[in-house]
């Protein structure tokens, strides 16, 4: 499950992060300006999964990327036929 997570300084962490059996994936990450409260960080969006449930991830991944791109193909050919 997706969760909301945040860094403490303006470094963008990994994407991908391998610890033991348990894998953590990161994406939509957003640099936060610093402020009189909180220095410059990361936002960005976490999931903490077991290797198995990666494998799964990945593949359905793979699957919806392509499903994606033929989607902006089909966009495309049928923008320029009107």
């Amino acid at each position: 499950m997706w969760i909301k997570s945040q860094n403490d300084r303006p470094v963008q962490p990994s994407d991908l992060e391998f610890s033991g059996c348990h894998v953590i994936v990161r994406r939509d990450f957003h640099l936060i300006e610093a402020t009189e409260d909180m220095p410059a960080h990361y936002e960005y969006e976490e999931w903490q999964m077991m290797a198995e449930q990666y494998e799964v991830y990945k593949n359905f991944e793979t699957l919806i990327n392509e499903q994606s791109d033929a989607l902006i193909e089909l966009a495309e050919i049928i923008s320029e036929v009107e």
